[in-house]
């Protein structure tokens, strides 16, 4: 059945929210099973065989797959593997397809076994080449994937130890292992660039543009001013980190002369105008599709324009005159938007500032720089308290958690791992940029124009019921309403404000929210509390705000270089794609970033931390030390062993129980915690308990066989 049939049954809209909720609610009562092409059907018409790939290992060594007929962004039931007893059916690698019999074990999840094996090529691994006298292996670098595989003996003479390699797998197996054919050699691991590299090839995140997108790039030059507004004189400036890379927003405040709108502001948010420059379905365009954002790793940026494009034609910088499309927005002093207006213009930034700059001249304390900018600045924040007013009205979710950076020295080894600041600075920019943004969405709007909005669902009802019974075994009771708000949320992160659960019980909060991807199906923003939301202020790193631009520029007839039918026809696909990039540039960053701080740890085996539990599992302790903000796994094995005692798992309250000393864990305890291994290969990190209380565990232990002998 077709979601617009279950709609019309229901007599709602697909584009309703009710409706999300409404199949959410079914599946997860088992009333309902989502299958291809964004269909459902009840639970009985699971069919009774198919073909699934194997995705990963999960935590107790069992494979876990998904159908091969399932689209990459649809998300699949919970599909675990089991071969028939006494089977002569090998087990099954990663990228490896077989034919499997379906048995629904309960809404979420799925038994598969297996009836044959499908041959075929397996796809392409990346890893670490290892030599020994026995020959030449490659450990790989996927944490879920085959540990090893055997390389071809012609490699012995040509690879080094330490060595990434990207590899193609075969069916055929030496000594129990898969064998592999080279295809790639990328460097010594610990070479400058090459983790970045290897995570690149490992998730398929392009790196080299093709030759006519870089030729086409080239014939950039500067903009042309037929058709635009000159805010030239107007004082500009770019506020970013100290290693931002490009600048693609300027921004300026001024009291609004209105006498109507006493106390009100007037906000002027320049964004690069990439539109001018990547013309639809020409090859950069075609490519910058296909990237669907810029990928932010610690030494290497993937960007999603050539370099010709995103460092030097479409960046704002200082003195330069570059091609923008500009919103205007008039602002009542409680921060409401009033009316806005949209132009395409030539633009001069008059400085290039940090947060750090910025928000120590507003404290007093000026440079060469900002002195002479005092009075914009404090313009800024101005209209910023404002916009920070209407945030408070609007009781957003707000979680505000610092960020961490990896410092490198000289040689380009991790020196350090630091948080950065956060400061009103960095939030005086976040709450302009949503202003432009909720703007680009209301217009497209209410023209009926297409518009790629960028969607927040509620948190799944699964998610839900796990944290209300975690919330509630630390005393907080989150509302048992099926539509929360975000103020049901922020209600219990200002009550555990200061208190000892505080981080814990933002991380589970945290945990529990929805994805957030692009749509051109609107259901509003929950996070933020916006019914109207999309991306228009990164054109330069996100498709989805290019083609935002585009829809503005078409709608408000600013150009002849506007949407395509095309692509308005395609928008349901292409928000799928960019949500899958997007979600891919994450997997990419946090990659690179475990395997420098992997690289930072790895000589301080045996050393003793201070952490605290981010998650519990079935297969353990996720753990994070503090102020490093390394983050690894206390495995259950070694839990038990070092307790002497076996642990229960409560998924519901996220808590690790000794079935004795009823010694527990749960998100947010603190623990010490002794470092047993870092594999710089994988980027995990393995530990131990480094202290606890033997004397208080066998005294309750004592308790409880008293207890259980009465």
């Amino acid at each position: 059945m077709a979601r617009r049939d279950i709609a019309r049954a229901f007599g709602l809209k697909t584009t309703d929210r009710a409706l999300k909720t409404l199949l959410a609610s079914m599946i997860e009562k088992g009333e309902l099973v989502r299958g291809t092409n964004r269909r459902y059907a009840a639970p009985s018409k699971l069919p009774p065989v198919g073909v699934i790939e194997i995705t990963g290992i999960d935590g107790d060594g069992d494979p876990i797959g998904r159908p091969v007929s399932w689209r990459p962004e649809e998300s699949s039931p919970h599909i675990t593997v089991t071969m028939p007893r006494r089977s002569r059916i090998r087990a099954l690698g990663i990228g490896e397809r077989a034919l499997v019999r379906l048995k629904a074990i309960d809404p979420n999840h799925i038994e598969a076994r297996v009836m044959r094996r499908l041959e075929g090529r397996l796809g392409h691994v990346v890893g670490v080449v290892e030599k020994d006298q026995t020959g030449v292996r490659l450990r790989t670098i996927d944490r879920r994937g085959p540990r090893d595989v055997i390389l071809s003996p012609e490699a012995l003479d040509t690879l080094e130890s330490g060595e990434v390699v990207v590899a193609e797998i075969s069916t055929e197996r030496s000594y129990g292992l898969r064998k592999a054919e080279v295809r790639k050699q990328l460097g010594q691991l610990n070479a400058p660039g090459v983790i970045e590299r290897m995570i690149c090839a490992e998730l398929g995140v392009p790196t080299e543009f093709p030759s006519d997108a870089t030729a086409a790039a080239k014939k950039a030059g500067p903009p042309n001013s037929k058709g635009r507004v000159d805010l030239q004189s107007l004082p500009l400036i770019t506020i970013d980190d100290e290693d931002a890379r490009d600048f693609d927003d300027a921004v300026w405040a001024t009291r609004d002369s209105d006498s109507n709108n006493q106390g009100g502001w007037k906000l002027t948010v320049a964004i690069a105008d990439v539109a001018a420059y990547v013309k639809p379905d020409d090859p950069i365009d075609r490519e910058a599709k296909r990237r669907g954002n810029s990928v932010y790793m610690p030494r290497l940026v993937v960007p999603m324009l050539p370099e010709v494009l995103c460092n030097e034609w479409c960046s704002l910088k200082p003195k330069e005159t570059r091609a923008c499309l500009a919103v205007h927005i008039w602002i009542d002093h409680n921060g409401s938007i009033l009316r806005y207006r949209f132009e395409r213009a030539l633009m001069q930034s008059v400085a290039r500032l940090t947060y750090t700059a910025v928000q120590t001249a507003h404290e007093g304390t000026t440079n060469k720089t900002t002195g002479p900018l005092l009075g914009a600045i404090e313009e800024l924040y101005g209209a910023y308290a404002s916009l920070r007013k209407a945030r408070t009205e609007r009781n957003t979710l707000d979680f505000d958690l610092p960020e961490q950076k990896i410092i490198f020295d000289e040689t380009e080894s991790v020196q350090a791992i630091s948080l950065r600041p956060r400061y009103d600075s960095h939030r005086l920019i976040e709450e302009f940029m949503i202003a432009a943004n909720v703007a680009a969405a209301e217009v497209l709007s209410k023209a009926n124009a297409p518009c790629m909005y960028r969607i927040h669902d509620q948190p799944p009802l699964n998610k839900l019921e796990n944290l209300r019974a975690y919330l509630k075994g630390l005393g907080y009771k989150l509302s048992q309403s099926r539509r929360l708000t975000p103020q049901n949320f922020q209600q219990i992160l200002d009550k555990a404000k200061n208190s000892e659960h505080e981080e814990a019980i933002s991380t589970v909060i945290l945990q529990a929210q929805a994805r957030a991807e692009y749509s051109p199906e609107n259901i509003g923003h929950f996070g933020l509390n916006i019914d109207l939301y999309a991306h228009f202020t990164s054109p330069i790193r996100r498709y989805a705000d290019l083609l935002v631009h585009r829809s503005l520029i078409r709608h408000l007839h600013l150009g002849n270089d506007g949407l395509l039918d095309h692509d308005r026809d395609n928008f349901t696909e292409i928000g799928a794609d960019i949500s899958a990039t997007e979600r891919r540039a994450v997997q990419a960053e946090r990659g690179a970033s475990d395997r420098y701080k992997t690289l930072f740890m790895a000589d301080k085996r045996g050393a003793e931390f201070t952490a605290k539990v981010t998650s519990v599992t079935r297969f353990g302790l996720f753990i994070r030390i503090n102020d490093i903000g390394a983050e690894g796994l206390i495995p259950m094995r070694i839990l038990s062993n070092q307790l002497e005692e076996r642990i229960d798992h409560d998924a519901d309250r996220q808590l690790l129980t000794a079935r004795r000393s009823r010694l527990s864990f749960s998100v947010g305890r603190p623990v010490s915690v002794r470092l047993d291994e870092a594999d710089t290969i994988t980027g995990g990190l393995t530990f131990s308990l480094a202290a606890f209380d033997p004397p208080n565990i066998a005294n309750a232990r004592d308790r409880f066989s008293k207890r259980h002998r009465r």
